[in-house]
C-alpha cells in the first residue's frame, strides 16, 4: 500500500535565547555583610591583624577588641546572617554562630567611613 504523505512543519521564527538580567548594584546592607562575614572568616583563621582591620583599628588600639574570640575556633560555621536595617551610611547585621563552645547571636554595627566600611559596634550573647 502507497506511503501517506507526511504534512511538512511550518517554519517557525527562532525563539530569542534569555539574556542574564544585570546585577543588582550591591547596596550598604550587603556590603555590611561582606564586611562582618570578612571578619568573621579572619577570626575563624586565627587572622588578628585582618580582624582588627574589619574594625578599622590596629592591634592595642583603644577600643580594640576582638570579643569573640572567647568562643570562635577554627570549626566555628554561620547558621545565619541578615541585615536588620540599612541606609546609605550604616546597616545592623545579625548573625547567628555555631562554634564548640554552643550557639552565639551577634550583633554588628556596620558605618560606611571615609576609607570603606567599619564595624564600629559589636555585641554577642550565647543562646
Amino acid at each position: 500500500r502507497p506511503a501517506t504523505p507526511r504534512p511538512t512543519a511550518t517554519p517557525r521564527p527562532a525563539t530569542p535565547r534569555p539574556t542574564a538580567a544585570p546585577a543588582a548594584p550591591l547596596t550598604f546592607g550587603g556590603i555590611a555583610q561582606n564586611t562582618v562575614r570578612r571578619y568573621l572568616a579572619d577570626l575563624i583563621a586565627g587572622n588578628e591583624n585582618a580582624a582588627y582591620a574589619e574594625l578599622g583599628k590596629a592591634p592595642g588600639e583603644p577600643g580594640a577588641s576582638l570579643s569573640e574570640e572567647a568562643f570562635i575556633d577554627r570549626g566555628t560555621r554561620i547558621t545565619s546572617i541578615r541585615t536588620t536595617s540599612s541606609d546609605s551610611n550604616g546597616a545592623t547585621v545579625e548573625v547567628e554562630l555555631v562554634s564548640a563552645r554552643g550557639s552565639y547571636y551577634a550583633t554588628y554595627h556596620v558605618t560606611n567611613s571615609p576609607s570603606g566600611p567599619v564595624i564600629d559596634q559589636h555585641d554577642y550573647i550565647k543562646v
